[in-house]
């Protein structure tokens, strides 16, 4: 895939729900203070990388990377005002899952875990998305970047960032579903190269 824009991209600082190993999708809870912590790093580093001036920034409108990204722009000198929101960034959404810790997944829904298991890319939890349904949305997304090129700061989701970087590497959906969600590292997608950058 194509992508003109270099992409910086980030997952939402450590949450509450995190912590808990809740699953959260759709639904939300805030940062801790450690996530607080992870979001100031970020906007640190991103000065360093930014001195001059602030590429626009990206977020999903989700409670978690919305308040990530408020705090990162904040801490690199940035404009919060000219932070733009795109559902397509969201989080992919775990259904009847969502809230529930892992352990009460597989006590209450094994039999739906059970599929899904089988085929995690396109079984979805009940009512919830496939790893191929979020693939389409931010396929669409990152379809639009590459009109676009220049630097964007990027704030999304564990999973959504997961197949972010797949999509954009070529990756197969093995590889994408087997990368890691970490809280405090910076993505440069940037000339089919996917980065790993420590905030």
């Amino acid at each position: 895939m194509a992508v003109m824009a270099e992409i910086y991209l980030m997952r939402h600082g450590e949450t509450v729900w995190n912590v808990q190993t809740r699953l959260q999708g759709r639904r939300d809870s805030p940062l801790t203070a450690k996530g607080v912590r992870q979001a100031e790093a970020f906007g640190l580093k991103l000065r360093a990388l930014f001195p001059e001036a602030q590429p626009p920034a990206i977020a999903s409108p989700l409670g978690r990377a919305w308040q990530t990204a408020v705090i990162a722009v904040s801490a690199m000198g940035g404009d919060v005002g000219r932070i733009a929101l795109d559902e397509r960034l969201a989080e992919h959404a775990f259904g009847e899952w969502e809230g529930l810790t892992w352990d009460e997944v597989n006590r209450d829904h094994a039999d739906s875990l059970a599929a899904r298991m089988a085929d995690r890319w396109n079984v979805p939890a009940p009512g919830g998305e496939s790893y191929a349904a979020v693939a389409a949305r931010v396929a669409a997304w990152l379809d639009e970047m590459a009109a676009t090129p220049g630097p964007r700061l990027v704030f999304s989701h564990g999973v959504t960032s997961r197949v972010i970087r797949g999509l954009y590497a070529g990756w197969s959906e093995a590889e994408t579903m087997a990368q890691k969600e970490p809280q405090d590292r910076i993505f440069r997608l940037a000339g089919g190269r996917v980065e790993e950058i420590a905030a």
